[in-house]
């Protein structure tokens, strides 16, 4: 097998610009790398709040006076959110926002399999029937115009706090809070969904008592932003610094035992950490049954209840990691009868709707242009996609509404439903759409490198410079390095399925062990080259020395032959 990196590698190109003072030098390039000006690059490394978070969103004043009417009258809230981890840390925030006025206020995360995603017209009934007279959804909504006017009918005031794309007709709700809205004048259009219920959640106590309250919120709303992958920029990164430095500090008794049982170090969890362990372990509870579990950890007071819970957690998520290897091969074998595909959809019967997101990204990752999976139930489907930076995949969704039963979501991922009998056409019409967007010229797989550096550089104290680029995610990812014609060996698959591979680089003097994710099948070419040019993210190891991931690879030389970015 050859050894071919994945991915076209974008180079950045050599600045003869002075670097500004008071800045490593390397963290000020790739700052400039990705963007940042040289007179942000103090503010956006400090990650401070803003002192004001500017003009409000559409509807929030509506919606904290309609919520202080319902406090004052002493009528039935209930908060109604997603099962994901935003929808879940969400609800998590407001009802621990009301809990400071001393009330308590009902709680509603739908069944996956049996309800979907989103406000459903039965769960309102019943809620109705219950006595609630005020519903304020977390996450969802603002596709949800039957549900509405429904609730209108059952003479519920509807409160939407979303984050979706919003189609171009709005739900008949009381309030729709969303800083996606047209002619919205908010700043922060990329808040997570627990963002937006932040927000709500601070004009509703007011500065005195959500500053009483700030750790406890900025914890849950860390949690979502960096899970649900929103840009870890503007208000998003002030959100997920401060809110690790509370978790880090302070952790509410849900999280500190979510990170005890995960096997994390107490003090010390970072945003890759959220990402890769604590969201899973959240999300898990919704992918297998329902979310229920994963709320009640994040409400619970109780350590010994919250040890149960997090231990639950944990049985589900290995439930799930088994269940996504399965419905991955499946979905990886049956993609192959599209090659062609400007889009992949594939769809099953077998498959459990609660982890076709994870095979699409995968798919995604594999394939380099957009997919969605689809579970197949009877005669509906419910499908999830992900997305390319090039393709707006929740407004592809809607250019096929007509198709769908439901959909909604944001720019890199969405979710829908849609009749069995339909999904043929749907596969054409998501093919056609994908293909329009992107002009006829078919998607390569990109991999931007933020700087070129000698392998004399890799140091713990390098590691320690480039920590103050934290918190890393969506559109601030792990620094990308890139290394040439550098030795490597000791190499062999590893993982339950030996899917990854594990090997040792010597860059100079210097030797490192280094992962590479899904590459196991490389392992054997890799031993045949015996040095290669390397894209690579470093992590501070045990003891404090540099371990490094491999995120793309090839032959000497590859690096050569990749263009450098467009100068902008």
């Amino acid at each position: 097998m050859a050894l071919v990196p994945q991915r076209r590698w974008i180079l950045p190109n050599a600045s003869t610009r002075d670097l500004p003072d008071g800045i490593p030098s390397l963290v000020a390039r790739i700052l400039r790398a990705r963007g940042i000006a040289d007179t942000d690059m103090s503010a956006f490394l400090e990650a401070a709040p803003p002192a004001d978070d500017g003009p409000p969103m559409l509807d929030l004043d509506i919606a904290v006076d309609r919520l202080r009417r319902a406090l004052a009258a002493r009528e039935r809230i209930v908060i109604y959110g997603d099962y994901d981890v935003d929808g879940i840390a969400g609800t998590a925030i407001l009802v621990r926002a009301f809990r400071a006025f001393g009330v308590a206020v009902g709680a509603y995360v739908p069944n996956r399999y049996e309800e979907g995603y989103g406000l459903n017209a039965q769960a309102l009934s019943d809620l109705a029937a219950d006595g609630a007279k005020v519903v304020v959804s977390v996450d969802c909504g603002v596709t949800a115009v039957r549900e509405a006017e429904h609730a209108r009918t059952l003479g519920i005031d509807l409160i939407v706090t979303d984050h979706h794309h919003p189609p171009p007709l709005l739900p008949r709700a009381y309030a729709v809070v969303n800083p996606r809205r047209p002619n919205d004048p908010s700043l922060d259009k990329d808040l997570a969904g627990a963002g937006v219920a932040l927000r709500l959640a601070k004009k509703l106590l007011g500065e005195l008592t959500y500053a009483l309250r700030e750790d406890e919120l900025l914890q849950l709303a860390a949690l979502a932003t960096v899970a649900d992958v929103v840009p870890l920029r503007g208000a998003n990164r002030a959100i997920t610094r401060a809110g690790l430095a509370s978790l880090n500090r302070a952790p509410i008794t849900g999280v500190r035992a979510l990170i005890e049982r995960s096997g994390l170090k107490a003090g010390k969890v970072t945003a890759g950490e959220i990402g890769w362990t604590l969201g899973p372990r959240l999300n898990a509870a919704g992918r297998i049954a329902d979310a229920e579990i994963a709320l009640r950890l994040l409400l619970s007071e109780d350590a010994e209840e919250a040890r149960g819970l997090a231990e639950q957690l944990e049985e589900r998520n290995q439930s799930r990691q088994a269940l996504t290897r399965e419905i991955v091969a499946g979905a990886t074998e049956r993609q192959k009868e599209r090659p062609d595909a400007w889009m992949t959809v594939v769809a099953d019967p077998s498959w459990s709707a609660g982890v076709v997101g994870i095979a699409a990204g995968r798919l995604v990752e594999q394939l380099g242009r957009p997919a969605a999976v689809l579970a197949i139930d009877g005669d509906e489907a419910k499908g999830s996609c992900r997305s390319i930076s090039s393709v707006h995949i929740a407004e592809i969704l809607a250019e096929c509404g007509d198709v769908l039963i439901k959909h909604g979501g944001h720019a890199m991922a969405a979710g829908f439903s849609v009749k069995t009998e339909r999904i043929p056409e749907l596969i054409e019409r998501l093919d056609d759409a994908v293909r329009r967007s992107l002009h006829g010229v078919r998607p390569v797989p990109r991999l931007r490198v933020d700087a070129e550096i000698e392998g004399e550089m890799l140091t713990p104290r390098l590691a320690l410079e480039l920590a103050l680029l934290e918190p890393c995610g969506s559109a601030n990812p792990q620094p990308r390095l890139l290394l040439r014609d550098v030795r490597v060996h000791g190499v062999r698959p590893a993982g339950a399925d030996l899917d990854h591979l594990r090997c040792k680089l010597t860059v100079g003097r210097f030797t490192f062990d280094a992962m590479a994710w899904r590459r196991g099948d490389h392992a054997e070419a890799m031993i045949d080259e015996g040095r290669v040019d390397a894209v690579v993210s470093l992590k501070s190891g045990l003891r404090g020395f540099v371990e490094l991931e491999l995120e793309d690879f090839g032959s000497v030389g590859t690096a050569a032959a990749m263009q450098p970015a467009v100068v902008t």
